[in-house]
């Protein structure tokens, strides 16, 4: 797993040396603090990751939103129109529109179904989410959230919650 500073790193920012906090400790918080960056943000930059066969509800609009952000690509789509049936029918992905930073599958006019439908598990989607490059100030976001975990900083730096909302997704759903 990639995370989002190294204990080197962390070692240089609060100049904590080994024998005051031992290396398997600060990788375990540079771990956690990778974990909570991405449940605050939504997002990751851990690696592209392929989700395969995710089943959704739609809502009996033209719009689907997916749980992850960051959308790289689809590779399978496919709608079960009736309530009581389990036949999909496979939408061709090149007719299907991806607003890739918000998570969001907008099905074209032209697309073999038109609609998402609103039935519980009626939409099954392969799509591939995240990325690689880990910007700067993430990898400054972990190093704040690590020294302040070892209680080297008495406060979180303000710094960090700027970082991550200038990084999440506000996601506002009809329900």
């Amino acid at each position: 797993m990639t995370t989002y500073s190294t204990v080197s790193d962390i070692r240089d920012y609060t100049r904590v040396q080994k024998a005051e906090q031992d290396d398997e400790v600060i990788d375990k918080m540079i771990t956690a603090a990778t974990a909570k960056i991405d449940r605050l943000t939504g997002r990751t930059w851990q690696a592209v990751r392929t989700i395969t066969d995710e089943y959704y509800t739609g809502d009996g609009t033209n719009r689907l939103y997916l749980d992850r952000t960051d959308i790289g690509s689809i590779s399978a789509l496919s709608l079960n129109i009736s309530p009581t049936g389990s036949t999909y029918t496979d939408v061709t992905t090149t007719k299907v529109r991806v607003i890739t930073a918000l998570g969001i599958v907008e099905l074209q006019p032209d697309a073999e179904v038109p609609y998402f439908p609103h039935y519980m598990n009626s939409v099954k989607i392969t799509y591939t989410y995240g990325s690689y490059l880990i910007p700067e100030d993430i990898k400054q976001a972990c190093r704040y959230l690590v020294a302040y975990t070892m209680k080297r900083d008495s406060e979180l730096n303000p710094d960090f919650t700027s970082i991550i909302n200038a990084y999440k997704i506000e996601s506002f759903r009809v329900v």
